[in-house]
C-alpha cells in the first residue's frame, strides 16, 4: 500500500503508524482506514489541523453502504490516532466509539451442493484481460480456496503463507504472526498435500527466483490481497445458481465455518468424543477457547439430526409419554 498521506494531519498519522508497527502490530487494515481519514480531512478541513467535534461530524456518521461493525472500525481507529496525537501535546476531540454491533451474526454454512457449485465457478474462472500474471493467479484461486475450506484458515493467514513454511513431507504449514500475534502449526490432509506439491512446482516454474510467497500477487514481491480475495469470492458465489434466492449470503469466512462443521460432523459419525477433540480443533483454528470453536457448530440444523441419531441418553432421561 502507498504509505503517503497528504492532509494537514499527515505527519502525525505517519508517526502513529510507525509507532504501532514498532510495537509489533501489522496495522494494514488500520492504515487503509487512516488513508480514508486523511482523504476526508483534506477534502473537508484542510489546511486546519484542529480536530474538533464539528470537524469530525462527517467522519463518524454511518455511511449508507456500511454496517455497524465497519462504522465502529473507522471511528475506533481514528480514536486511537487522536489519543496518540493528544499525547504529543496536540489536544484533539476524541470521538465516542460505543456502537452496538451484532456480536454473533447468523452463520451461513455451505451445503455440499453449494460447495460443488462454488468450486465449479472457481475452477472455470478465466481473466477477462489475460496476461501471464492474471493467468497465473487464476491457477492460484482453486488451490487457495480449497486450502481455506480444508483447513479453516482465516483469509489473511492463507494469503500470507511463506513458501518456506510449507512442509509437504510432514503435511504441515507454519502460520506466522496470526491473530493476537501468535504462531501455530496446522496439519493438512494427504489430498491437500498432493495438490500443494504440484502447485508449488507450478509457482516455482512460472516465477523463477520467487522464493517467498506461496500465493504471490501480480507483483510477485507481494502476496495476494486479503481484501481482494474476499471480493473475488463474492464474484464466484454470485455466478452460482445457489446465489439466487439465498437469504443469507455467504462470505469467504463461511469457508472457515464450514470446515468446522464438516470436521465435527465427521467425528460424530465416527463415534469420536468431540469434547476430547474440540480443544485440538480450537488450537488448529487459532481460537482462544473451544467454546469459540463450538459456536460455529451449534446453529447448524444438520448437527441436530446427527445428535438425534447418535443420542443414547435422552430416552433414559426423558421416557416416552404414552397417552391413556
Amino acid at each position: 500500500m502507498n504509505s503517503s498521506f497528504h492532509s494537514a494531519l499527515a505527519p502525525d498519522i505517519e508517526s502513529f503508524i510507525k509507532m504501532k508497527r514498532s510495537l509489533g502490530y501489522k496495522y494494514h487494515n488500520e492504515e487503509y482506514i487512516l488513508h480514508r481519514f486523511d482523504t476526508y480531512w483534506k477534502n473537508e478541513n484542510d489546511p486546519s489541523d484542529s480536530v474538533t467535534m464539528e470537524s469530525l461530524s462527517g467522519w463518524v456518521k454511518q455511511l449508507p453502504t456500511e454496517g455497524k461493525s465497519s462504522q465502529y472500525a473507522r471511528i475506533h481507529t481514528v480514536k486511537q490516532f487522536l489519543l496518540f496525537r493528544t499525547s504529543l501535546g496536540k489536544p484533539s476531540y476524541i470521538p465516542l466509539d460505543k456502537i452496538k454491533c451484532p456480536r454473533h451474526p447468523v452463520i451461513h454454512i455451505l451445503s455440499k451442493k453449494e460447495i460443488q457449485a462454488l468450486f465449479a465457478e472457481i475452477d472455470s474462472y478465466r481473466p477477462a484481460r489475460p496476461s501471464p500474471e492474471t493467468l497465473r493467479i487464476s491457477k492460484e484461486y482453486p488451490v487457495l480456496f480449497r486450502l481455506i475450506l480444508t483447513t479453516g484458515l482465516r483469509r489473511s493467514e492463507a494469503v500470507s503463507i511463506l513458501l518456506s513454511d510449507l512442509n509437504i513431507k510432514e503435511r504441515t504449514i507454519m502460520i506466522r504472526n496470526a491473530k493476537r500475534h501468535k504462531d501455530r502449526i496446522i496439519s493438512i490432509s494427504g489430498d491437500m498435500a498432493v495438490l500443494l506439491e504440484k502447485y508449488q512446482h507450478f509457482i516455482k516454474s512460472t516465477i523463477p527466483g520467487q522464493e517467498k510467497w506461496l500465493f504471490p500477487a501480480v507483483d510477485p514481491s507481494c502476496h495476494l490481497s486479503s481484501g481482494a480475495l474476499g471480493g473475488r469470492f463474492n464474484q464466484f458465489w454470485n455466478q452460482t445458481s445457489c446465489a439466487t434466492g439465498c437469504s443469507r449470503k455467504p462470505t469467504i469466512h463461511s469457508l472457515r465455518h464450514t470446515f468446522v462443521v464438516i470436521r465435527i460432523n465427521a467425528w460424530m459419525e465416527q463415534g469420536v468424543d468431540t469434547s476430547v477433540m474440540l480443544p485440538y480443533l480450537s488450537r488448529h483454528l487459532g481460537h482462544k477457547s473451544a467454546d469459540e470453536t463450538f459456536y460455529y457448530y451449534h446453529q447448524v440444523l444438520e448437527s441436530l439430526e446427527i445428535i438425534r441419531r447418535k443420542d443414547r441418553i435422552s430416552p433414559l432421561v426423558l421416557p416416552e409419554v404414552r397417552m391413556r
